[in-house]
């Protein structure tokens, strides 16, 4: 692997806490003596966020399309009644 994934790497390890605690305390330590690691730490913490929320509003958009396909179409028509039999007002 080149230097550059290896860094990458080990920041993603490092901000997953998938690192010994030994390798934990050195990459601390170079994040201390190297300045710009720091900023690709918090860069590669934003990055895991926004792919994290893109995946939950994938998953809420797909989730949301096969809703909207149960509960419209009349070939789901059955499954619409079981349904709404299990969860109506008793």
């Amino acid at each position: 692997m080149r230097t550059s994934l290896n860094e990458i790497k080990e920041i993603d390890d490092h901000v997953l806490g998938q690192t010994a605690p030994d390798d934990a305390l050195l990459f601390e330590a170079k994040r201390i003596i190297n300045p710009s690691l720091k900023y690709k730490v918090m860069w590669h913490k934003q990055t895991l966020t926004l792919v994290q929320q893109y995946g939950r509003n994938s998953l809420k958009a797909e989730i949301e399309t096969v809703h909207q396909k149960l509960f419209s179409l009349p070939e789901h028509a059955g499954f619409r009644q079981k349904v709404m039999r299990l969860f109506g007002k008793r």
